[in-house]
This record gives structure tokens, sequence and C-alpha cells, in this order.
């Protein structure tokens, strides 16, 4: 699954931060959605042993990837507020700046 925009520069806008934090929701969902695979032969067997091992460490692990991928996503929806809140202020700076004209 592919970003929606990779660029060479940072361009930043409080939409393109909302699109980037639906990405990673997306992608968390997706993560979460993977299980590992049933059990597979006799549970007597060692090697069957360790493949249940092994699903078992890769689901732990997914869980954790999509927690982070789901914590990247609030942090990018919390800094698309703070970017529209910060881009309206400066903003309101700006026009209450008077004009400064020279005779």
């Amino acid at each position: 699954m592919d970003a929606p925009r990779a660029a060479a520069e940072l361009q930043v806008s409080e939409d393109g931060l909302r699109v980037e934090a639906g990405w990673c929701k997306s992608l968390a969902a997706s993560l979460a959605g993977n299980d590992a695979p049933t059990a597979a032969g006799s549970s007597v067997l060692a090697s069957s042993a360790a493949v249940n091992a092994a699903h078992a460490g890769l689901a732990a692990a997914s869980v954790r990837c999509a927690f982070r991928v789901q914590t990247t996503a609030t942090k990018l929806v919390q800094a698309s507020a703070g970017y529209g809140d910060n881009e309206t202020s400066s903003a309101a700076q700006f026009r209450a700046l008077r004009r400064v004209t020279v005779c």
C-alpha cells in the first residue's frame, strides 16, 4: 500500500495532513485485520509448535504495528488542526497590520 503522495520536497496543508491521516487509519485497519494462519498439522510435532509460535509472534507484531500506525494517524489529525489554527491566526495578524504609506 503506497502513501497517497510522495514528493521530494515537503508541502504541508491542512487537507494534506488529513489525507495522510486517513491513509494511516486505512493501513492500521488492514494491519489489524491480518490474522495468523490457523495451526497446521499435529500440535505434538516440534515443527508444528515452532510454526505456531512464529505465527503468534507475527500476530503480536501486526497488532503493535497497527497500533503505531493508528497513533500516527491520530497525531496527523492533531497536526492538521494545529496547522489550520496557525494559518488562521497568521492571516488575522497580517490583516491587522496597518498599511504603511510613504509620502
